[in-house]
């Protein structure tokens, strides 16, 4: 009886917590684990979906506002004006346009000859 007893004691101590674990609980959690993955997954994706819907729409609507914008102020706007004070005075310009271009083109001939 003292030797049964010893051998129970001694295989109750080298497989106490073995026969406590169980053997189940790391499938459990790898599959919680994948689960959670997974979850983390799908919320990553519809988020970047609602990114880029948040994208196309906040584009669309600038392209409305702009096209708004353009049927409210017209072409005009983007016409460029003539300026007056621009324009150089009539006293500058020679009298006989055909001889001013005829000495500028002969000035333009002369330096073109003289390359070096």
């Amino acid at each position: 009886m003292r030797a049964l007893f010893t051998v129970l004691i001694l295989s109750a101590a080298c497989a106490g917590p073995a026969l406590a674990q169980d053997p189940t609980l790391n499938a459990r959690y790898e599959a919680m684990w994948q689960e959670q993955q997974a979850t983390n997954r799908m919320a990553q994706q519809r988020a970047v979906a609602l990114e880029n819907e948040v994208g196309a729409l906040d584009a669309r609507v600038q392209t409305e506002t702009r096209l708004r914008d353009l049927e409210v102020h017209g072409d005009a706007a983007r016409l460029p004006t003539t300026d007056a004070a621009k324009s150089p005075p009539a006293s500058v310009l020679p009298a006989n346009i055909d001889a001013w271009m005829a000495e500028s083109n002969a000035r333009v001939r002369a330096a073109a000859a003289n390359r070096r």
